[in-house]
């Protein structure tokens, strides 16, 4: 596991979620936790992989950190959901999504062995896509839940 590595990519994420916070027009006070989220979200999943946990485990992982870290660094009832969405976009299966895109393309004009390799590429790109986003969803919902639950205990209601 190289820490330096680790450390850059995760600053890049953090500068690309940052980025997104902009275009996605993320008030001005939540860019500095969209940054911070970025850079957790990749740290936390390129630990999680040095570790010994697969890909999807460690993006669940992340995904999850991702919503506490935002609840620690925003300060009120409610955690922005540009934040959220800005903060763990960096983990996506963006790569395949490229690739599932472009075998699509090859599968629609290909015949023959190509069209073989093509489907296959088709579907693994597609099985990735699938649960690298799935596993983004199942480390955000139960964390938003317990949040969610310390936030009404802070508050006294029940």
């Amino acid at each position: 596991m190289d820490l330096s590595a680790i450390v850059m990519s995760s600053l890049w994420a953090a500068l690309f979620a940052a980025a997104l916070g902009v275009i996605y027009t993320a008030p001005v006070r939540y860019l500095v936790a969209t940054f911070v989220c970025g850079f957790v979200a990749r740290c936390v999943r390129d630990v999680g992989i040095g570790w010994g946990l697969s890909q999807n485990w460690a993006t669940l992982v992340a995904a999850f950190a991702v919503v506490v870290i935002a609840a620690v660094l925003i300060r009120g009832r409610r955690v922005s959901p540009v934040v959220l969405i800005c903060g763990v976009l960096p983990l996506g299966a963006s790569s395949a999504m490229f690739n599932l895109i472009f075998a699509l393309m090859q599968v629609s004009s290909s015949k023959g062995e190509a069209l073989i390799a093509a489907s296959v590429a088709l579907s693994a790109n597609a099985g990735k896509v699938f649960t690298t986003s799935l596993a983004i969803a199942g480390g955000l919902g139960p964390a938003m839940a317990i949040v969610r639950l310390f936030r009404r205990e802070e508050d006294g209601s029940s």
